[in-house]
């Protein structure tokens, strides 16, 4: 072996060592590499009982799947809470813990076709809360809550605008109904206005061209927008050169009524029509040839012209004493009234459901519905109205009235009602007779 000397020994390893740091120094050839994006948020740091700063470890932002959605449901005639829970496959177990809430949920036992149910659903179709609109002002809301669930109720503020609203009798307008709906009403505040003067006016009977009326009821918003019409204030109605008014009255018991601005009460024990906006085909006539007998045979009633299975309403409170069927009267009803009044209902097509004898109905309760039964010649109800047994003429037989206002409330209801009847006058007086004025002060 070739022996070097130690200074060319030493040479060689110096310029070994220079030629790895050059090495590995020198960039190396790249190759494609798969790619993998990184995050560039910024990750928070905690501080850790010794006073270090140590990243805070947390799940990668990501968009939230829906877990839950909304479900809402028209309510369908014939529908109930089971048969909508059945068809949503929704366990019965959450039904009952829903129903066992008690007086909190008993409007969902009264659903109505057309109002709306929203289901709250996850993701595994568990109920997770329920949502019924009442009606445009009260929402009852159900949560759950671990394996049972809670009940509120959620209620809009609404705003009140007192409206204005007046109307003539006329031969293209002849009924309350058409005279109403040409001065843009609708037909609930039609109908109110209707039970308010039901007592003192028939509107089958007593109507003539040039009655007049007028009126002033709330309408009420929400956001803004009208949901529906409250209560009437005050009306005023000119029948046959009489006129009746009206106003709304709040007791301090709180019980609201109608009175006259003497502070009588405009409720009577009985009222003229039994059947609402219908016509009269034969009036009271001791003397009236028969249409069916072509005789002559005392009418001791009235007939009421509407159509089959119109409601009629007792005129009054009393009980049923009779609920027969006979080839001449047909289906009928008696009614007594105490031990003075009597009133009969003829040719029903059906009777109401729990009417039987024995049974005390309400005054303006359904007791039956009109129908052509036993010697009639098409659809209507023949009324009539008895006193101590005798017939009278239900169109002029004088009506026993209730209370009026106790001396005790007379000034606190003569400071309530004078400014409403001041104003009702007023606006009446500037002869509004086919179009709604707007009073844009907010009513209580």
């Amino acid at each position: 072996m070739t022996s070097y000397p130690r200074a060319y020994l030493k040479a060689a390893f110096a310029l070994a060592a220079v030629l790895v740091i050059v090495i590995t120094t020198l960039p190396a050839q790249q190759q494609a590499l798969p790619t993998t994006p990184v995050s560039l948020e910024v990750i928070p740091t905690v501080d850790t009982p010794s006073g270090d700063k140590e990243p805070r470890e947390e799940s990668p932002v990501l968009a939230p799947p829906s877990t839950s959605s909304w479900i809402h449901i028209e309510v369908e005639s014939g529908d109930n809470l089971a048969r909508i829970f059945q068809r949503m496959k929704l366990p019965a177990a959450d039904l009952q813990n829903i129903i066992d809430l008690g007086q909190d949920v008993s409007s969902l036992t009264k659903i109505l076709p057309g109002q709306e149910l929203s289901l709250h659903l996850s993701a595994s179709n568990e109920l997770i809360g329920v949502e019924y609109k009442q009606n445009a002002l009260d929402t009852l809301v159900i949560s759950r809550i671990g394996k049972g669930f809670k009940a509120d109720w959620k209620s809009v503020k609404p705003e009140k605008i007192v409206v204005f609203a007046a109307a003539t009798i006329t031969k293209d307008n002849p009924s309350l109904y058409h005279a109403g709906k040409a001065a843009g009403l609708s037909d609930n505040v039609i109908m109110k206005l209707s039970y308010i003067f039901q007592w003192d006016i028939s509107f089958a009977l007593d109507l003539r061209a040039d009655d007049s009326f007028s009126l002033m009821f709330e309408e009420i918003y929400v956001d803004g927008e009208k949901v529906e019409e409250g209560n009437i204030v005050a009306a005023s109605f000119t029948n046959m050169g009489r006129t009746h008014d009206a106003v709304r009255y709040t007791d301090i018991s709180g019980n609201a009524s109608y009175y006259t601005p003497s502070g009588l009460s405009m409720r009577k024990a009985f009222l003229r029509d039994p059947v609402h906006f219908s016509h009269v085909s034969s009036s009271f006539n001791l003397r009236r040839l028969h249409p069916i007998h072509k005789r002559v045979m005392p009418h001791r009633g009235i007939d009421y012209a509407a159509r089959k299975g119109t409601p009629v309403v007792s005129a009054g409170d009393g009980k049923i004493s009779v609920r027969r069927h006979n080839d001449a009267s047909g289906k009928y009803i008696v009614v007594q009234h105490g031990e003075q009044y009597t009133t009969k209902y003829l040719h029903l097509s059906a009777y109401a459901r729990g009417v039987k004898p024995g049974k005390s109905v309400k005054q303006g309760q359904t007791i039956g519905y009109v129908g052509a039964t036993g010697w009639a010649t098409a659809a209507h109800l023949h009324y009539e109205f008895l006193v101590d047994g005798v017939h009278r003429n239900p169109k002029t037989v004088s009506l026993p009235k209730a209370s009026p206002i106790s001396k005790d409330e007379l000034s606190r209801f003569n400071a309530t009602i004078l400014p409403v009847m001041a104003q009702l006058e007023a606006i009446s007086g500037k002869g509004y007779a086919t179009a709604l004025q707007v009073d844009r002060t907010t009513g209580g």
